[in-house]
């Protein structure tokens, strides 16, 4: 059975991390290059959203029986081809895992300009991935 509070939970850590990420659209690629404090909230804005993105997806698909995935974008694969999320929207997402892969162990090789792209493009992916998870949940009742 999905714990609605436990996904509603993350939704909302989810939005609240969106929402932080997106305050820090206005700064240039040269001055985050030159401020560790915002690559820092940048790079930890990015893990926690991922994260929770993976954690939702992984708790929907264990409630379902349906958790049997070598690694986090098979996760997102799955969500898809469950239909609980769109497959042409998992497709897109699905390198969000190997971001997430990155910032938490690789993060010594970590491309600020890659960072800055995903900062100033693909924010409204978490926000749709809201809506989704929302939508399913709804239909869920």
């Amino acid at each position: 059975m999905i714990d609605k509070d436990v996904i509603y939970k993350h939704l909302r850590e989810l939005e609240r991390v969106s929402r932080s990420l997106a305050a820090l659209q206005i700064y240039s690629l040269e001055e985050i290059c030159s401020d560790f404090k915002k690559q820092w909230e940048i790079e930890h804005g990015l893990q926690l959203a991922t994260q929770n993105l993976v954690d939702i997806g992984s708790h929907i698909l264990s409630a379902l029986g349906k958790n049997r995935c070598e690694d986090y974008t098979e996760v997102i694969d799955r969500l898809g081809s469950e239909g609980i999320i769109p497959p042409d929207f998992a497709k897109r997402i699905q390198g969000m895992a190997g971001l997430r892969n990155i910032l938490v162990h690789d993060y010594l090789e970590i491309d600020l300009k890659k960072i800055y792209g995903i900062l100033q493009n693909q924010l409204t992916d978490f926000d749709a991935f809201r809506r989704y998870i929302t939508v399913f949940l709804t239909k869920t009742s």
